[in-house]
């Protein structure tokens, strides 16, 4: 009985230690980091919590909001959003999980555009063979802007003024758009495939 009594309350301790062990591993895994997109417009956060989702927004600037860890060009470590814009939904329609990104138009390697003489990207840029490569290693050296930094992950901000398609550049404020597409994409562990959880694509519809 001495013996039963003893067996239990040592797996009941190993249970409690593995318990432990697990919450400590989860909230210090960077690894496992959230994209946590959220679209921002005059004071209003959008949470985009699903791979797809379908929002309004009106017809005035926005800006893109998430968390990345820091472009490390000196250790090869290449973290960066890529944004691709489409007023084709044919185009959009094409880019899923599961897929690598070499076989996409859109973000196969070398499909970065480049930014403005700034350093970033002056208007959201329709593009089915091409995307807005977004990071951020430092104060000097960035395409986003910096809203704050914790715990190794920097939360970042892709604004969106004015748009270019059909040849021209048109202020968000004046488009007679009614409806554009974005993928948003964060290689998380940098190989290549569009993995669960790092994907949202949004359907934007201007009010």
């Amino acid at each position: 009985m001495k013996t039963l009594r003893l067996i239990s309350i040592l797996i009941l301790l190993f249970g409690l230690t593995q318990g432990c062990k697990t919450l400590k591993i989860g909230k210090g895994n960077k690894e496992s980091f959230k994209t946590q997109l959220i679209v921002f417009q005059t004071g209003n956060e959008i949470n985009i919590d699903k791979p797809i989702m379908t929002i309004e927004i009106a017809r005035k600037e926005f800006s893109l909001r998430f968390y990345n860890k820091k472009y490390d060009s000196e250790n090869k470590k290449f973290y960066s959003a890529q944004i691709a814009a489409f007023t084709d939904k044919s185009e959009f329609d094409k880019i899923e999980s599961g897929l690598s990104t070499s076989d996409l138009p859109c973000f196969e390697p070398g499909s970065g555009m480049a930014p403005s003489r700034s350093g970033k990207y002056e208007a959201l840029i329709f593009n089915n063979s091409g995307h807005h490569y977004a990071p951020y290693e430092n104060s000097e050296s960035k395409r986003v802007t910096l809203l704050r930094e914790s715990d190794g992950l920097f939360e970042l901000e892709f604004e969106i003024n004015t748009l270019y398609y059909d040849n021209k550049e048109v202020k968000m404020t004046d488009t007679e758009l009614t409806e554009f597409y974005i993928a948003f994409l964060i290689d998380k562990n940098l190989n290549g495939i569009i993995d669960k959880g790092e994907l949202n694509k949004l359907i934007i519809k201007i009010k």
